[in-house]
């Protein structure tokens, strides 16, 4: 009859063990994480920027304006993210904290694809439209940026569907066709011309079909002519 009595009074120690042990183990990150938090011993001591080629290093860690010696954990990464994303040639960013004591920042800058001449101004444009570098024509342009293709659209922009559309068109291109691109005009989404060395002119129609009307185009520039028209590229034109 004893023999259940001493089990139960057996658990109860046990039981304060594993409390014990528990508020132990809690105790122990919380006091990690503030040691962490609040003092150097995981702190800023380098910064590593990657993929960056025309944006300078210094920049991106000016835009980023985190001081050496700041805890890791007190850095707000997607702050640091939105800094240097200001910066008009940087298209993404990621920002991580790499442990004990780094922070690496991963960019991807904006390629240029083609230019709008404005005057004496000519405005170089991403892929997605994004004008982000001005260089003005008295002053010099580099000759990268000269070879470009002149764009022409009634309103270039990112949010402007013609330019999305001649755009998503223009990055479809193989390199036998983009090497010989001088401009790219459209009116509309569905109204897209190319403008090839030798004043050849292509009619495109809209950005569907890329692949097809690539194919047929490199097919038919054998043929003498002004005008190439692949907008239906079963069924092409040339005069």
């Amino acid at each position: 009859m004893t023999r259940p009595g001493r089990a139960r009074i057996g658990r109860t120690p046990r039981r304060s063990r594993l409390l014990l042990g528990t508020l132990a183990v809690i105790m122990l990150v919380v006091g990690l994480g503030l040691i962490a938090y609040y003092t150097p011993l995981m702190a800023v001591r380098s910064t590593d920027v990657r993929a960056n080629e025309s944006v300078p290093t210094d920049q991106i860690v000016g835009a980023a304006d985190v001081a050496d010696g700041t805890p890791l954990l007190q850095v707000d990464t997607q702050a640091v993210a939105q800094r240097i994303a200001a910066i008009p040639s940087i298209e993404s960013v990621r920002v991580q904290r790499s442990y004990p004591s780094s922070l690496t920042i991963t960019v991807v800058e904006r390629q240029p694809v083609v230019k709008v001449t404005d005057g004496q101004k000519v405005h170089v444009l991403d892929r997605s439209g994004v004008g982000y570098l001005t260089y003005d024509t008295s002053t010099g342009v580099p000759p990268e940026i000269a070879a470009l293709p002149e764009f022409n659209t009634p309103n270039p922009g990112p949010g402007d569907p013609t330019t999305v559309a001649a755009l998503g068109a223009v990055h479809q291109l193989p390199e036998s066709i983009s090497s010989q691109l001088v401009a790219v005009s459209a009116s509309s989404p569905v109204d897209i011309q190319f403008t090839l060395k030798g004043d050849k002119t292509v009619v495109w129609g809209d950005s569907e079909r890329g692949a097809e009307k690539a194919r047929t185009l490199n097919a038919i520039l054998t043929r003498p002519a002004s005008t190439y028209n692949v907008s239906s590229p079963e069924f092409p034109a040339v005069k």
